[in-house]
């Protein structure tokens, strides 16, 4: 398993809260993939938080495809 929180500046750390959305929603990772069409892999590690970036093109269709419209919904700085 990876890394739950990624180190930003200020000793601050972002967590993506992206694995207890689609858990809330009862969507899986394969559903999300397809929901995206961004390889299953790419969501899963992105879930699993073991990405130290994060593409914005993804991040876009991944929040249009889940509804979100608030970025802290999706990431929370700890």
């Amino acid at each position: 398993m990876g890394l739950r929180y990624k180190m930003i500046g200020g000793g601050k750390m972002i967590e993506v809260k992206l694995k207890k959305i689609i858990e809330e929603r009862g969507i899986s990772q394969k559903q999300l993939a397809e929901m995206t069409s961004i390889r299953p892999n790419a969501i899963s590690e992105i879930v699993n938080n073991q990405r130290s970036t994060i593409n914005r093109e993804h991040l876009a269709v991944i929040c249009k495809a889940l509804e979100i419209t608030n970025m802290n919904e999706i990431f929370e700085i700890k």
